[in-house]
């Protein structure tokens, strides 16, 4: 399959995302060995070339994706691909159901969170207190905390059209989080949430006077690297990690306070979380719920 193949499929596919689009490629990027001849290959050999991939079952779904769409796209057939994907989904549910016996014994409590958010702010550690503050409240994921600091001004918060800055905004008492980039924002839209915490006002404040910067004159990042300049998303992970209770990731948070509350059937709380995070219930249960 050529370069020129591979582009006249995503251009006839105009549903696809631009997340789902970047994807693709790099997925696609892992048949050069096979010189990323998937439409005259037969079914067979792209099945052998998956399965002996050093991937994880994850990624070799991925691959499966998109190998079948394609031939899809191209009028080939896919019957053995689709029955052997269906039998590496089954391998995967069964490496997930390991997965979360092991994180259920080894992961801290919900309490044992909140515990170090509260001791982040006794510490003066405003940085970090902020961050698990509104990871936990609000159950965001890594790219939702890459934000710019600004006061709450008309002219600051307004916006623009096709912005993708994500921005947290300094009130009189509280404070709020307006998200223009985030993972499932193509299904969920833009989101704007206000938290009430009177604590993480403080924390804000705090973190803007010793960044000894103008909030509304200056760029003011969260996460920022040693120049103050806003970080990557590939950098963002292991600086939300440095702050967390024994490293954890956003993932781990999400499944610790998830399975809190399915454990006592709070469907109020677990709403929450679905809509806040952007993930519907039924996904939200699958993939983080310790004990399912």
């Amino acid at each position: 399959m050529t370069e020129q193949q591979f582009n006249d499929y995503l251009k006839g596919n105009s549903q696809l995302s631009e997340r789902t689009i970047v994807a693709y490629s790099n997925q696609y990027k892992k048949f050069d060995a096979m010189n990323k001849n998937l439409i005259t290959q037969s079914q067979t050999n792209i099945i052998n070339f998956i399965d002996a991939s050093e991937t994880s079952v994850n990624t070799k779904l991925a691959l499966y994706n998109v190998a079948v769409n394609m031939r899809k796209f191209y009028g080939k057939n896919v019957n053995k691909m689709l029955t052997r994907k269906l039998q590496t989904i089954d391998d995967y549910k069964k490496i997930k159901t390991d997965i979360k016996e092991q994180k259920l014994s080894e992961l801290p409590s919900a309490a044992e969170l909140i515990s170090h958010e509260n001791r982040l702010y006794i510490d003066g550690d405003w940085r970090g207190f902020i961050i698990v503050h509104i990871m936990r409240v609000l159950s965001t994921r890594n790219a939702d905390l890459n934000v710019k600091i600004i006061p709450a001004n008309r002219s600051q918060r307004k916006g623009v059209s096709g912005d993708k800055q994500n921005y947290l905004i300094l009130r009189q008492n509280n404070a709020q989080l307006i998200r223009n980039n985030f993972k499932t924002i193509d299904s969920y839209g833009k989101k704007k949430n206000v938290l009430p915490s009177r604590k993480l006002n403080k924390a804000i404040r705090e973190f803007v006077a010793e960044s000894d910067m103008e909030l509304g004159k200056d760029d003011i990042y969260l996460l920022s690297t040693a120049k103050g300049e806003q970080m990557s998303e590939d950098s963002i992970a292991k600086k939300i990690r440095s702050h967390t209770l024994n490293g954890l990731s956003e993932t781990d948070y999400n499944k610790i306070f998830t399975s809190k509350f399915a454990s006592v059937k709070d469907l109020a709380k677990l709403k929450s979380i679905s809509d806040n995070r952007g993930s519907s219930l039924q996904v939200l249960l699958q993939e983080y719920h310790l004990e399912t």
